[in-house]
């Protein structure tokens, strides 16, 4: 990778207690970092279809930084809405003692070999 900036994020977490969330961003990977030792933005498991879903704190997070204009490229015409701007980009989640997902495409992966995955952030994965 890169250049990668840093950055944190203050939220709610499941337990309504603020926590920080920080972040990594890969501009020329079109890729956002996320180490979520707090859990206020990582995915949430939905028992009625048995998958993964971007949390409703993920989306507000993701709201914040779309408006601030990150991980937009300057040749983009007009204003992204989220769900092209979450369509463009990836977004990797780190959370302490549990696996590494990723969002890519509409889809949440778990991914079970950090080997075979070339895209992540290794400063996080050491931290997980």
């Amino acid at each position: 990778m890169e250049q990668i900036y840093q950055m944190e994020y203050r939220g709610l977490n499941i337990f309504d207690e603020i926590s920080t969330v920080e972040l990594a961003i890969d501009e020329a990977q079109q890729t956002l970092h996320i180490f979520d030792p707090g859990e206020v933005v990582v995915p949430i498991f939905n028992f009625d279809v048995s998958a993964y879903e971007l949390s409703e704190n993920f989306y507000k997070m993701a709201d914040v930084l779309r408006h601030k204009n990150i991980l937009i490229s300057q040749d983009s015409e007009g204003e992204f809405t989220l769900s092209n701007w979450l369509v463009k980009n990836n977004v990797y989640f780190y959370v302490p003692n549990k696996r590494i997902r990723k969002y890519v495409d509409g889809c949440i992966m778990e991914i079970v070999d950090v080997k075979k995955e070339q895209s992540l952030f290794e400063y996080y994965v050491q931290r997980v």
